[in-house]
């Protein structure tokens, strides 16, 4: 859930004009660039919040040109995400350490080390939005709030990666009779 705060009451109107009009337009550009719904969903937050910051630039009476400035807004943040998804491949899960052995010995030591790879390698086939908000989360030790400051989006938004990460990754572990 996406929840912004504005200043008047026409920036608020003006904004869910803006949300009701165009969110289909959105959803279809989004569409446009082979996305998992996740995605989809996570990038039109986003593109929202984009918008509730131009608000002022934005004529909603001129239907034409609002509507070439919100698929051109979306297709350049689209465009800017998968640019940054393949400069920047994320292989954090090398830096795991290796499991400690307890009393049990090596056969522990080894299941434990098969299901980190396994992880690892889920892991790795996330969209970069999941995987940079898990390594920052576990791998840097970072709260919610740091994650969404050095990202630059909303704490909720964070929240809702992690968990949409989580839940990914044990539907595929659970598919593999890992969980």
């Amino acid at each position: 859930m996406l929840i912004l705060v504005f200043d008047t009451p026409e920036d608020r109107d003006k904004f869910v004009i803006l949300y009701e009009t165009y969110g289909k337009t959105i959803y279809y550009t989004l569409s446009r660039y082979n996305l998992d719904e996740h995605t989809k969903e996570d990038l039109s937050h986003d593109i929202y919040i984009i918008l509730a910051e131009h608000l002022d630039s934005i004529d909603i009476n001129d239907h034409k040109k609002t509507r070439n400035y919100i698929i051109t807004i979306t297709r350049n943040y689209c465009s800017n995400y998968l640019r940054s998804k393949s400069r920047h491949p994320e292989d954090f899960l090398d830096e795991i350490p290796e499991p400690q052995t307890n009393s049990n010995g090596i056969l522990d030591y080894l299941i434990t080390k098969e299901q980190i790879h396994q992880l690892a390698e889920e892991v790795h086939k996330l969209d970069d939005i999941y995987k940079s908000v898990l390594e920052l989360k576990y791998i840097n030790g970072f709260s919610n709030d740091e994650i969404a400051s050095f990202l630059k989006i909303k704490k909720k938004t964070v929240e809702m990666r992690l968990y949409r990460a989580n839940l990914i990754l044990r539907e595929r572990l659970k598919e593999q009779g890992d969980v």
